[in-house]
């Protein structure tokens, strides 16, 4: 565990295979028609899914925490829709299970999810790049859940809308003070990646015994995904 607390910095690295996964998986649910709760197709809908990799802890009360992102899989039993998006927590663990026993290597270090939006003007409005109340609450549950024993986890999201005609735009970046991403154009779609994380506190209660709190990161977070933003350059 190191002696990481909820303030130290994490940067989050994300391998360069795991980023076609991830762009892909948001504008299929974007583009084209998925079954809804109710049975009907629709698109514009939300996706899920999974981040492997390694996390590397801080090794003291000033040095960074970083989590590698080394490839991804997609939840094709969570339920989709417009606005939210649920997961199977039987099917996180199954593949959590399965990735671990085949692939040792692999540890489950984060989740993402996508944000769907009609136009530019309603993603502005609601800054719908950040996290919703529903996003902040189910990531430390998740993490509780699933991999109690990890301290970090990346949660990234997938935030896509369509623009009237195609262009182009240098990456820029997104910053907030618990969240960091990159904004970019490709195409006729308008795209930002976010990446935010939950921790695990160790703390020794009252009685000396020692507890664990899920929380989200309140401290720095540094997104590295250099390979897109390379790519971007080079396609503008």
């Amino acid at each position: 565990m190191g002696n990481y607390t909820a303030s130290n910095p994490i940067r989050i690295i994300v391998e360069d295979q795991v980023l076609p996964v991830l762009m892909s998986s948001a504008i299929e649910a974007f583009d084209h028609e998925h079954k809804t709760p109710r049975g009907k197709a629709s698109s514009g809908l939300e996706t899920y899914g999974l981040l492997w990799g390694y996390v590397i802890p801080s090794k003291s009360a000033d040095s960074v925490s970083k989590i590698i992102v080394t490839t991804a899989t997609i939840e094709t039993s969570a339920v989709r829709h417009q606005d939210w998006v649920q997961p199977n927590l039987e099917s996180v663990e199954a593949k959590k299970e399965l990735i671990e026993q085949y692939w040792p290597h692999l540890e489950l270090v984060g989740t993402f999810h996508s944000h769907p939006y009609e136009s530019l003007n309603d993603v502005k409005e609601v800054k719908g790049w950040r996290a919703s109340e529903g996003d902040r609450e189910h990531w430390p549950h998740i993490h509780e859940q699933i991999v109690s024993k990890q301290p970090l986890m990346a949660h990234l999201i997938f935030t896509v809308t369509e623009l009237k005609k195609s262009g182009w735009a240098f990456p820029t970046e997104i910053e907030g003070k618990d969240h960091n991403g990159l904004s970019f154009t490709a195409g006729k779609k308008k795209l930002w990646l976010n990446s935010y994380t939950s921790v695990c506190i160790k703390h020794e209660s009252e009685n000396g015994e020692i507890e664990s709190k899920f929380t989200m990161h309140e401290g720095p977070i540094k997104l590295d995904a250099p390979a897109l933003s390379r790519r971007m350059l080079d396609n503008n």
